[in-house]
């Protein structure tokens, strides 16, 4: 089962290779935007050229899985679940949690999804996911 984290063969624009890359987002079961493990170009999904398309396993029969509903969240519903008070100004130097929600110069708010290592934090934005710098 494809899941965001997981990892998934796709063609990479930048490397103009099949590689590995990490999926950072899925939609219908489906990845959509992936993170090249070699060059860390994170761009949309591309199936190898020539290969078929990714299929899905589902233990629900064909009729249940038409009754399902598509829910999307949007970013203000994901800024409503943190602290918007608690909110910081972004500095390189300063070390971050996940979930903290963070004001950027450039690219407004935004809540720390993830914490690569000691020096990366991954921030969504109402645009994209961004990977900062921190501990510097």
């Amino acid at each position: 089962m494809l899941k965001v984290g997981g990892e998934v063969d796709s063609w990479c624009t930048k490397c103009e290779m099949n590689l590995a890359h990490t999926i950072h987002a899925v939609v219908d079961h489906k990845p959509v935007k992936v993170e090249c493990n070699t060059c860390h170009a994170v761009h949309k999904f591309r199936p190898p050229p020539g290969s078929k398309p990714v299929k899905t396993v589902s233990n629900r029969p064909a009729a249940a899985r038409s009754m399902v509903e598509k829910k999307t969240i949007s970013f203000e519903q994901l800024l409503q679940a943190r602290d918007l008070a608690s909110a910081t100004r972004y500095s390189p130097k300063s070390v971050y949690k996940v979930d903290q929600v963070i004001e950027h110069p450039t690219f407004g708010l935004g809540f720390v999804s993830a914490v690569r290592d000691a020096q990366k934090i991954e921030v969504t934005f109402r645009t994209d996911v961004k990977v900062l710098v921190q501990g510097r």
